[in-house]
């Protein structure tokens, strides 16, 4: 139980010991090197997470001051049904204060939404797109499961995508983990992207269809790994793609 809230974080009770991984800090995909640090930083850890829960558990989904809180209910969000989503059309600071099993849909400029640590999962579609707006930023969350794209950023622009754990997605069609098209001037920053079905982070980037296009992105220092079609899919000719770790190839 314990292991399971510490979400996003790869890290492993083996023999009784506290183990760390020192390159993934996400807990859905395979073990890297493994650093034993011994038992007693995770009983503080522990009760650390514990309080903090204790501390989210008493703040009620709707709008709380500057802050609207998002619960799996969806409630003062639009529901869209077909999707399995919920819709965030008004600019502002959304905050989940716990798991999902919805994706989330967001189509009005500034935007934050921080998934605060928490898991996000859809069976149905993609796990949060962003789609024809921008200033967005997507933050901190344990996305996984989803049968599209884990993050969607369509026709969105200076958008950023930061601190995100995207694993086991794109079940339908091969979809990638991260999938940004007809998307310019975004940023997709130190996220671990690892065992989805298609690529690990894709740019779509169709020649002579400008609408179609991914430039002028940022890709930088994520970790992406055991994704079958590619780790990182883009055009760096177009694209600022720097500092990133990714499976390293068989000789």
């Amino acid at each position: 139980m314990v292991i399971k809230l510490l979400k996003c974080y790869n890290r492993f009770l083996i023999n009784f010991k506290y183990y760390k991984t020192d390159k993934s800090n996400c807990n859905h995909g395979g073990e890297l090197k493994m650093i034993k640090i011994g038992y007693k930083p995770l009983v503080a850890l522990a009760l650390a997470v514990l309080m903090s829960l204790v501390a989210v558990s008493a703040v009620p989904a709707g709008n709380q001051g500057n802050t609207i809180y998002i619960d799996d209910s969806g409630s003062g969000l639009i529901p869209d049904g077909p999707t399995n989503c919920y819709i965030i059309n008004e600019s502002g600071k959304y905050l989940l204060n716990e798991s999902l099993t919805h994706g989330i849909k967001i189509i009005a400029n500034d935007v934050t939404l921080d998934g605060n640590g928490y898991n996000l999962t859809n069976s149905i579609a993609f796990g949060v797109q962003v789609y024809n707006c921008s200033d967005v930023t997507v933050k901190d969350m344990d996305i996984f499961g989803c049968n599209w794209a884990g993050i969607a950023l369509g026709e969105a622009s200076d958008c950023m995508v930061v601190k995100n754990c995207v694993t086991d997605c794109g079940k339908a069609w091969g979809t990638p983990g991260i999938n940004l098209w007809g998307s310019v001037y975004n940023k997709i920053i130190n996220n671990y992207v690892y065992n989805n079905t298609g690529c690990g982070i894709k740019a779509n980037d169709i020649a002579n269809v400008e609408s179609e296009r991914s430039m002028y992105n940022k890709i930088h220092a994520n970790t992406v790994f055991e994704n079958p079609l590619g780790d990182i899919c883009v055009n760096e000719s177009v694209n600022d793609v720097s500092g990133n770790h990714v499976t390293p190839e068989e000789e």
